[in-house]
């Protein structure tokens, strides 16, 4: 006992109620979380408040740890996020990536001037190249002349249809 009275325990009571080992206990002890009436003996509520108010202040630590790596994490994937926008930037300058609206507009050209020979002008090719022909001679010449349509649309200058010099299906009008 204290010299209060006060009744005081052995540190393997101690850390049998704080749930810690011996060697655990006398480490806060040497820390000052733990205060120590007498050699090897705690007293009951100062032992357990000290680790009770260790318990809350690493709590509280860690809570502001964590905010902190919230904030760390945050302001990285922005620094990422710039530094992304900046390398697409570039990679524009140097004309290795284009904007996706431009891509679609171009696709749409595209599609636009394969729709413009295969309904516009190859029909009246074949309808004059076909007369008086036998249906395996006809098939000969729609493959072909599908072909000549489809050629005409792979070779067509994507640059001049996104400025408007070339109409959809220009490219095959030459040929009837």
């Amino acid at each position: 006992m204290s010299g209060a009275g006060t009744p005081t325990y052995p540190v393997g009571t101690i850390a049998k109620l704080l749930m810690l080992t011996d060697r655990r206990v006398q480490q806060l002890t040497a820390e000052g979380v733990i205060p120590k009436a007498e050699r090897g003996r705690y007293e009951l509520a100062p032992a357990v408040q000290g680790y009770i108010r260790f318990l809350q202040e690493r709590v509280a630590g860690n809570a502001s740890q964590v905010g902190d790596i919230g904030y760390h994490r945050e302001k990285a994937r922005k620094i990422k996020f710039e530094a992304d926008i900046a390398e697409i930037e570039a990679a524009k300058r140097r004309g290795d990536a284009i904007d996706a609206a431009e891509v679609k507009r171009a696709w749409q050209l595209i599609l636009g001037e394969v729709r413009a020979n295969l309904l516009n002008n190859t029909p009246a090719r074949i309808a004059a190249l076909v007369i008086g022909r036998d249906e395996a001679e006809i098939k000969r010449i729609v493959r072909e002349e599908i072909g000549l349509a489809m050629k005409a649309a792979s070779e067509a200058d994507v640059e001049d249809l996104l400025r408007g010099e070339n109409e959809p299906g220009d490219a095959d009008q030459g040929r009837a």
